[in-house]
């Protein structure tokens, strides 16, 4: 009798320790899920602007195919010789410590007189193709966080495209 009673009581205790980690588990398990979506929220909300500027569409080099090949209209786009001349522009404007450092104004005059993000995108092309630098990374490298958005804002307020 006395076996029978330690087997129903360790049988017992198995079983209660069965259910609550089961318990334990599954509710660490919506906890984990919870935390996980809003550690994603608020990775969204805080995203630091470089990685916004690597999600600017207006920075990829084949940003006037894309939009060529998803509009039915006549895309507007510069010539070759503008964007490059652009582009030299910018390159220009960067300069060492102490020659005074970089020239932002003149970064975001360029920027200014783009009309549309598809003449952002052949500036960017221009300036990989003329100097082998990317002209995200190069702008990342050079600029701070505040220069950054001040470029950001600037792109954000023209259209992705013009078309005739």
């Amino acid at each position: 009798m006395n076996r029978q009673l330690i087997y129903k009581v360790s049988g017992g205790a198995v079983g209660i320790l069965i259910v609550g980690s089961s318990f334990l588990s599954i509710r660490q398990r919506k906890r984990d899920k919870k935390t996980s979506e809003l550690l994603t929220h608020i990775k969204k909300q805080l995203a630091t602007t470089a990685n916004n500027l690597d999600a600017e569409n207006a920075f990829d080099i084949y940003y006037l195919t894309k939009v060529l090949q998803n509009v039915n209209g006549q895309v507007i786009a510069m010539s070759e010789s503008s964007a490059t001349s652009f582009a030299k522009q910018i390159h220009k404007s960067w300069g060492a410590w102490y020659e005074g450092g970089d020239d932002e104004d003149a970064v975001y005059a360029v920027f200014r007189k783009l009309k549309d993000k598809v003449q952002v995108s052949q500036v960017a092309k221009a300036y990989q193709s003329t100097y082998n630098k990317n002209l995200i990374d190069t702008i990342k490298n050079r600029l701070s966080e505040d220069e950054i958005k001040i470029i950001l804002s600037i792109i954000g307020e023209i259209p992705n495209y013009r078309t005739a």
